[in-house]
């Protein structure tokens, strides 16, 4: 009973971190937008370059410090993440130019890949080896969305009333001076008696979780490379919707900037809904029928985007479904490395799949922004419908497929 307080305590604990230093880094940046392209005369397209540099940071820096888990203390690892992605959010408030947002976006992404993309994981990997891994996932990436039901509305409060610089440096140190001490006091690693052991007693159990292919082996299946190229087509399109709602609803249906903050609130409810039902699902019902579910969340999401413009009340909708969806780029990667390709060099295997979405997320709100910029926001959305299908197309064949080589 005492282990399982101490598995859940560190599940909240990460959940902590996801919430603020987290929630700060990654969740309030897209109401930012339509301030600083105003303040600064940038067009969208230019400043939605600092996710593109930002993710391509990331994917090119996560790798090398990747290689520290293990070798490194695990505190001085989540400290030195949260350091760089608040006080690169803090610097915000001190940027003027293009190049100046672009290089605190660097850092603030690689911080975040740091201490959430591979840090979140590796300590609940560890506190749950097998059993109850999925659930445990969803509730830590939880944090980010309870999180933000309340930065949401701070933060649209903040940037009507208090303007842009003022809003990112205070952010930035809440962001640094919340997350130091939680780390330094509560981050850890569980001794041997501290969590369940792995049970392998039943030829069944053996049979439904083998360890699986290593990384050198899987890397020679062409659909661990399928399922990698439609994670970056699907990526795309997560990549536009999480950063570029507030632009739309503020910018092209004029709506205020209170009534933006709500739809972001709602959105934050049903992102705490969706990352523990998600994990739930995935400990449940397996990979395979849980991308599709998401697949229709993402679609009903668009579609409620494209005729929002009749209809503003469909800006909820958005909020509902998009939310739910959740699960799908914050704990499928982690959960898929190892339920689809194997356990045996989960970690490498997780590091491939997340370039292959940190690629796709690094270009895909610039080129919704050149598309919007050209053609409108309806084209736009249409663009992202079109990545939804094929992606998730991509990925449940090549899902299926390898569960099938697997079974044999």
């Amino acid at each position: 009973m005492n282990s399982d307080r101490k598995n859940y305590f560190i599940i909240f604990v990460c959940m902590f971190l996801q919430a603020v230093p987290f929630g700060i880094a990654q969740n309030v940046q897209p109401l930012f937008i339509p301030y600083v392209i105003e303040e600064y005369s940038f067009s969208l397209a230019s400043f939605s370059l600092i996710f593109t540099i930002g993710a391509l940071a990331a994917a090119v820096f996560a790798p090398f410090f990747g290689k520290l888990f293990g070798k490194v203390h695990i505190k001085a690892i989540f400290a030195l993440g949260t350091t760089l992605s608040s006080l690169g959010f803090l610097a915000y408030g001190f940027a003027k130019t293009l190049p100046q947002f672009y290089f605190y976006s660097a850092v603030v992404q690689t911080g975040c890949a740091i201490f959430s993309g591979l840090g979140v994981p590796y300590v609940i990997n560890h506190w749950f080896p097998k059993e109850g891994r999925g659930k445990a996932l969803g509730m830590a990436f939880a944090g980010g969305s309870i999180g933000n039901v309340f930065l949401q509305q701070i933060t649209s409060y903040m940037l009507a009333n208090k303007g842009i610089g003022y809003s990112y440096i205070l952010l930035g140190l809440i962001a640094l001076v919340s997350s130091l001490p939680v780390i330094l006091l509560f981050i850890k690693l569980p001794e041997k008696d501290e969590v369940r052991p792995v049970e392998e007693n039943s030829k069944e159990d053996k049979a439904v979780q083998p360890q699986g292919p290593s990384a050198a082996e899987m890397k020679k299946n062409p659909f661990f490379w399928v399922f990698g190229i439609a994670f970056a087509i699907i990526s795309i399109s997560i990549s536009a919707l999480s950063t570029q709602y507030a632009t739309y609803f503020t910018g092209e249906l004029k709506l205020s900037s209170g009534l933006v903050g709500t739809i972001g609130s709602v959105f934050a409810v049903f992102c705490l809904l969706g990352n523990v039902l998600g994990g739930i699902l995935f400990d449940k019902i397996g990979s395979l029928k849980t991308m599709s579910i998401s697949f229709v969340l993402q679609a009903i999401a668009i579609v409620a985007l494209l005729f929002s413009p009749n209809m503003y009340g469909l800006a909820f909708l958005f909020s509902a479904t998009y939310g739910l969806n959740v699960f799908s780029y914050m704990a499928a990667p982690a959960f898929m490395a190892s339920d689809v390709f194997g356990k045996r060099d989960s970690s490498v295997k997780l590091a491939i799949i997340k370039l292959f979405f940190a690629v796709g997320f690094a270009f895909g709100s610039t080129l919704f922004g050149a598309v919007v910029d050209r053609f409108g926001f309806s084209i736009g959305w249409m663009m992202l419908l079109g990545c939804t299908v094929v992606g998730y197309a991509l990925l449940l064949l090549s899902v299926k497929k390898v569960k099938m080589q697997r079974s044999v």
